[in-house]
C-alpha cells in the first residue's frame, strides 16, 4: 500500500510534466480516411491507414501480483481489466524519477476504432512491452511474447453481422465502431518476457510507441502491397533490388508491381509471388545520389501492386558498407571511415522510453554538436522516428535486439528462448529495414559468447542477419573480449571494457594490446570498434577542485584516454563510449540505491546532496552517471572535450 501510494504521488506530479509536453508530438499528414503515422513508410491510395495515438485511452493498472496475464479465461469485461482513468498513447505505464521504483503490473487500455465493414483489418503495434495480449470486442485475438520495444502486428477478421450493424455490413465501405483492448505486463516473468532478461537500465512497459490500423483487401483474390525492402545491386551506379511483400502471405502466383520515384519516372512489370514476396531486380534509380555522412541524400521509391491503387512509399538511401582489404577497417562507399559517438538508451526523465519530437530532435542537436557519425541504439530495437532523424543527418548507426543478460540456458533453449529472440531479430529487420543510417545487426549484448556451448545460438542470430540482408554487418558487444569463443561468427568485432574505472588499467595501453591480442588470434582482417567503455561523472561535482572519482574532471581524464586510442590506433574502426546522457538503472539499482536529495523548487531537478557510497557506490541517486550529459540533458565538461576531439577526426585534422 505505501508503494502504490508513493507511486500515485510521483505520478502525479511526473503526469503534469507529460501532459505539457505531449501536444509537441503530432501527425499532421492524412490517409484516405485517417491520420499518417509519423514515420516512415508512408501510405496511399484507396486503404485506411489510422494513426490510434492520442490523449483519450481509457486506462487501468492492476498491481495484483497473483493477476495471470495469460489465463485464457480473462475478458475485457471482468472487473481485472478495470479502466476508469485516461491516459495517453504513446506514453509509459511506469515512468518515475531516477531513485525510485515504478510500478511493475498489468496496464490495461481500451478504445473504440472504425473499421470498413467489409473487410480485415492488421493492427501494428510499435512497442507494447513486456508481454502484450490483444482483444476486439472482447475476443482474444493475439499475443506478443518476443521483447517489448519491437514492432509486431496482428490481423483483425472483418465485424461480423449483428442485429445492430447488419445494415451498416451489407454496405462494404461503411465503417463500424469496434472496441480494442490491450493488456500490458511489464513484470520480469520467464514466460510471458522471455526475452526481457534484464540489464543495468530501466525497462520500461505500457504502450510505449504508436498504435497504427492498416485496412486490408476484402477480397482474397485482391492483393495489397505491405512492405518494400530496397537493397543496392550497385549503389555507384543507382541500381538497386526491390523486395515487394504483399498483405497476404500466402499468395502464390503473378502480378503487376508498379514502381515511380520522385521525378515521377514509372516503371511496371509482371512479378512471380511466392509466399507473398517477390523481388524486382535491377531497377534504375533516377538522378541517384549516394548517402554519405557528409550529405546523406535520401530518396523515395512508391509501390504498388495490381491495378487497387494500394501504394507504399519507401524512403532509402544508396550506400554500401565494407572493409579495406588492406586495413581490415569499416568503410562507407569505399572510404575508410573512423566512426566515433556514443550508446543512446531511449530514455527521458519524464517521458521514459516515449519521448516527444522536440526531445529525439534535441538529442539529434546535442549529438550533431559533438561531432557524433556513430551511434549504437543500446539495448533494443530503436523507435522509427529516431531512425528516421539518423537517416537525415548521416549519422550510422547500430540496431540490437533486445539481450542483456541472457545465460548459456538461455542459448541452449531452442524451444522457447531462441525460438522467440529469432522471432525478434526478424521483427527488428522488417521494420527498420530501409534504413540507409543502420550499419550493423546486434544481438546478445555482453552475453555467454566465452562459452563453446553457446556459440549456436550465435551463428543462428548471424546467420539470420546475413541472410536477410547481406549488405550490413552482423555483431555483438563482447565483454568476453580476447576470451570470446564465437568471434568466427562475427562480421563486425565489438568490445566493452571499462579500464581505469573498474579496474586500474591504463586505457592507452589496453585497448592497444586488444587490437594485438586480436591479430594474434588472425583476426586482423575482421573490423574492430569498441562498442562501450567510459567513466561516471555526476552532474553536480563538475566544480570540484579535486580530480577524484565520481568528479567530472575524473570522468574527463579516463574518457579523453579512450578516445584518444580509439582515434589515433589505425587498427580501431570507431568507438561509442558509454553513455551520451545519464539515465535510470534497473530495479536493483532504485530499491537499493534510492533518490538523491533533490534542491527544492528547482528545475532540471538538482541534487543538493547524493550519496555515492550507499549500494555499493554502484548507482548514486539510482542512475547510471556515465553521461557526458546528464539526465536532463545539462552538458558535463566530458561532452566539449570529447565533442572538440570527434569533431577534429570528422574534419580530418
Amino acid at each position: 500500500d505505501a508503494n502504490r501510494k508513493h507511486h500515485r504521488k510521483r505520478s502525479i506530479m511526473f503526469s503534469l510534466s507529460l501532459s505539457a509536453v505531449v501536444l509537441l508530438s503530432t501527425a499532421v499528414c492524412t490517409v484516405q480516411g485517417g491520420v499518417q503515422p509519423p514515420f516512415w513508410p508512408h501510405f496511399s491510395g484507396p486503404r485506411d491507414v489510422s494513426l490510434l495515438d492520442g490523449p483519450s485511452w481509457q486506462y487501468g493498472l492492476n498491481l495484483d501480483s497473483s493477476f495471470d496475464s495469460m489465463d485464457s479465461s480473462f475478458t475485457p469485461s471482468s472487473s481485472a481489466a478495470a479502466t476508469p482513468n485516461t491516459t495517453h498513447v504513446p506514453s509509459c505505464m511506469d515512468a518515475t524519477p531516477p531513485g525510485y521504483l515504478g510500478p511493475r503490473g498489468v496496464a490495461m487500455y481500451r478504445t473504440k476504432f472504425q473499421q470498413q465493414a467489409g473487410s480485415p483489418a492488421r493492427l501494428q503495434l510499435h512497442a507494447c512491452s513486456f508481454y502484450c495480449r490483444v482483444y476486439v470486442d472482447g475476443k482474444f485475438i493475439g499475443d506478443h511474447r518476443a521483447g517489448g520495444y519491437v514492432t509486431w502486428y496482428v490481423d483483425i477478421d472483418a465485424p461480423t453481422a449483428t442485429s445492430t450493424q447488419s445494415a451498416l455490413i451489407a454496405h462494404p465501405t461503411s465503417t463500424v465502431e469496434r472496441e480494442l483492448f490491450i493488456l500490458a505486463d511489464n513484470r520480469f516473468n520467464k514466460t510471458t518476457a522471455p526475452l526481457h532478461t534484464g540489464g543495468d537500465f530501466w525497462h520500461y512497459g505500457g504502450l510505449m510507441r504508436s498504435v497504427v490500423l492498416h485496412q486490408l483487401p476484402a477480397s482474397t483474390s485482391e492483393q495489397w502491397i505491405w512492405r518494400a525492402y530496397v537493397t543496392a545491386q550497385d549503389a555507384d551506379k543507382g541500381l538497386i533490388n526491390v523486395e515487394v511483400v504483399l498483405t497476404d502471405l500466402t499468395f502464390n502466383g503473378t502480378a503487376s508491381v508498379s514502381l515511380s520515384f520522385e521525378d515521377a519516372t514509372t516503371s511496371a512489370s509482371q512479378a512471380k509471388f511466392s509466399g507473398g514476396k517477390a523481388v524486382v531486380s535491377g531497377v534504375q534509380v533516377p538522378n541517384h545520389q549516394l548517402w554519405t555522412q557528409e550529405n546523406p541524400h535520401l530518396h523515395v521509391i512508391n509501390v504498388s501492386v495490381g491495378s487497387s491503387g494500394v501504394t507504399v512509399s519507401e524512403r532509402f538511401g544508396l550506400r554500401t558498407w565494407g572493409v579495406d582489404a588492406s586495413t581490415g577497417r569499416l568503410t562507407l562507399n569505399g572510404k575508410i571511415i573512423k566512426f566515433h559517438g556514443w550508446n543512446h538508451h531511449t530514455q527521458w526523465p519524464d517521458t521514459g522510453a516515449s519521448p516527444t519530437d522536440k526531445q529525439l530532435d534535441n538529442d539529434i542537436q546535442l549529438l550533431l554538436h559533438a561531432g557524433t557519425t556513430y551511434v549504437r541504439g543500446a539495448h533494443y530495437p530503436q523507435d522509427p522516428r529516431w531512425l528516421d532523424r539518423l537517416d537525415e543527418v548521416g549519422i550510422t548507426m547500430w540496431e540490437e535486439a533486445l539481450g542483456p543478460g541472457v545465460s548459456v540456458e538461455n542459448t541452449q533453449d531452442w524451444d522457447f528462448f531462441m525460438k522467440y529472440q529469432l522471432q525478434q531479430m526478424n521483427e527488428m529487420i522488417d521494420t527498420s529495414m530501409n534504413h540507409a543510417s543502420i550499419m550493423t545487426w546486434g544481438f546478445f549484448n555482453e552475453g555467454p559468447s566465452n562459452k563453446n556451448e553457446s556459440c549456436p545460438a550465435y551463428a543462428a542470430c548471424a546467420n539470420l542477419a546475413k541472410t536477410r540482408d547481406p549488405t550490413r554487418f552482423q555483431t555483438w558487444a563482447s565483454d568476453k573480449k580476447l576470451n570470446d569463443k564465437c568471434l568466427e561468427h562475427a562480421s563486425l568485432i565489438s568490445f566493452n571494457s571499462y579500464p581505469s574505472w573498474y579496474d586500474k588499467s591504463d586505457p592507452v595501453e589496453f585497448w592497444n594490446s586488444m587490437v594485438v591480442g586480436l591479430e594474434a588470434l588472425h583476426l586482423s582482417h575482421v573490423p574492430f570498434v569498441i562498442s562501450e567503455t567510459g567513466a561516471g561523472g555526476i552532474y553536480e561535482w563538475s566544480h570540484n577542485t579535486s580530480v577524484v572519482k565520481w568528479t567530472t574532471a575524473y570522468q574527463t581524464k579516463i574518457i579523453s584516454a579512450d578516445v584518444d586510442t580509439a582515434l589515433s590506433n589505425d587498427k580501431i574502426s570507431g568507438i561509442t563510449l558509454w553513455h551520451f546522457f545519464d539515465f535510470k538503472g534497473n530495479d536493483q539499482a532504485e530499491a537499493a540505491c534510492g533518490p538523491c536529495v533533490y534542491e527544492p523548487k528547482v528545475y532540471p531537478p538538482t541534487c543538493a546532496f547524493i550519496n555515492v557510497t550507499k549500494c555499493g557506490g554502484s548507482r548514486p541517486g539510482g542512475e547510471n552517471h556515465k553521461g557526458v550529459v546528464d539526465f536532463w540533458r545539462r552538458p558535463k565538461q566530458a561532452y566539449d572535450v570529447v565533442g572538440a576531439k570527434y569533431n577534429a577526426s570528422k574534419a580530418g585534422l
